[in-house]
């Protein structure tokens, strides 16, 4: 708590802040400078003796306004933490300064330390070392228990962008698969099986099939073939051993640069697969977008990009993100990104050449002008206002990349 009046200082902060449409107390501003986010005030020395008074910097300004914004009544601190670091890495904010690497790493593993997903992952691992031969089985029947509870509730991925378009565009033949949420819930336990019990346990054929129903625009029929000979052989566990996939050792082992890399590839990613999600909500296509997408599309992966924004929205879903993008797998589906965006985005994406649009306000106007007059249909199978959130509360962390709803133990309020 604060004592007494706040420091001219303080004050001169919380006014500045107001400003700005932010609203912050002087125990508030005392809560962050005693957990080590917020810079204590430069002093200036008045001289003969009368002491020093506390100034006000620009520095001081800018992470209070940081804190300020992901800040919430009663949520704790190291959520406030993580949404600030992920707005830190985003290109199109400029100016956010970096909160303090050590708040950043503690946050991050104590929001995945207690996620859902890495609750079901350790759950399977400790399966893993049961044998099941003195015992009956209870730890696989505790996990698949487990598993079907995490991922029972909310939708599990983001809806294709396509469809939801020629919906909403009031094309009747065109709908949703009633029950596609079910399915992938079900994929994800199997994938969360296979990736902390091995995936022997699974099966070469319900392993590819998982795989197919979480990145459904891969041909795996060369993938059902060679894992059935694998099984055959005998070879098929080594294809994902168990205990392959630890998204907290991921998170534990990455320094401050790795972390800020991983987090910019999730920008990246993010960046582009929101253009798809954008594109169901009637986005207006131009000849550089429309390039653009058909490349993702070509790549089999705009899922994993789709599913990328929802989590970085989210701080419950950032360390899912981050863990992903640690990988050598999302590294160089990055860097491929990269090298399409580059190809096509030579210009403006929404005004470059055979845009109708001259600026980016005259881009905006008529997407806007397109969601009034489309003849959009209402349907309880689409939840479209929910487009931009599938995903960041529930779902499979691994392929189908969608952090769990998370538990807040231990109040660390801010």
């Amino acid at each position: 708590m604060a004592r007494g009046e706040p420091s001219g200082a303080d004050q001169e902060l919380i006014e500045r802040l107001a400003a700005l449409g932010l609203t912050v107390s002087a125990a508030q501003l005392e809560r962050w400078r005693g957990a080590g986010v917020l810079p204590a005030h430069a002093r200036r020395w008045l001289g003969r003796g009368r002491g020093s008074v506390s100034v006000l910097q620009e520095a001081v300004v800018d992470v209070a306004a940081a804190l300020a914004r992901h800040g919430r009544q009663g949520r704790d601190l190291r959520w406030t933490v993580i949404g600030w670091y992920a707005e830190a890495g985003r290109p199109l904010v400029p100016g956010v300064p970096e909160p303090p690497w050590p708040a950043v790493r503690e946050a991050l593993l104590w929001a995945m330390a207690n996620s859902r997903v890495h609750r079901v992952l350790a759950q399977a691992r400790t399966a893993a070392g049961s044998t099941g031969e003195e015992e009956p089985d209870t730890g696989r029947d505790a996990f698949y228990t487990e598993a079907e509870r995490a991922f029972a509730h909310g939708p599990a991925g983001t809806p294709d962008p396509v469809t939801v378009r020629r919906m909403l565009e009031g094309e009747a033949e065109t709908a949703m698969v009633r029950g596609e949420d079910a399915v992938r819930r079900r994929a994800a336990v199997h994938l969360a099986a296979a990736a902390g019990m091995g995936s022997g346990e699974v099966g070469g054929a319900l392993f590819v099939e998982t795989l197919a129903v979480l990145l459904p625009h891969l041909d795996w029929s060369q993938a059902a073939g060679a894992a059935q000979q694998a099984e055959e052989e005998g070879m098929f566990d080594v294809w994902m051993p168990a205990g392959a996939v630890d998204p907290l050792a991921l998170l534990a082992a990455a320094g401050e640069q790795e972390m800020a890399q991983a987090r910019a590839r999730a920008q990246l990613l993010a960046g582009v697969g929101g253009l798809h999600l954008m594109y169901g909500l009637l986005m207006p296509d131009t000849p550089g977008l429309a390039a653009l997408r058909t490349a993702i599309e070509d790549t089999g992966l705009a899922v994993l990009l789709q599913q990328m924004l929802p989590l970085l929205i989210n701080p419950s879903g950032v360390p899912h993100a981050l863990a992903a993008c640690l990988t050598p797998q999302y590294e160089r589906l990055a860097d491929h990104v990269h090298e399409l965006l580059a190809k096509h985005a030579q210009h403006s994406l929404f005004t470059g050449p055979g845009s109708q649009h001259l600026t980016a306000q005259a881009y905006m106007e008529a997407w806007i002008d397109h969601i009034r007059t489309a003849p959009i249909r209402r349907t309880s199978a689409v939840p479209v206002a929910e487009l931009g959130e599938r995903g960041a509360a529930d779902g499979p962390e691994d392929h189908q990349g969608a952090a769990a709803a998370d538990r807040t133990p231990a109040p660390h309020r801010g």
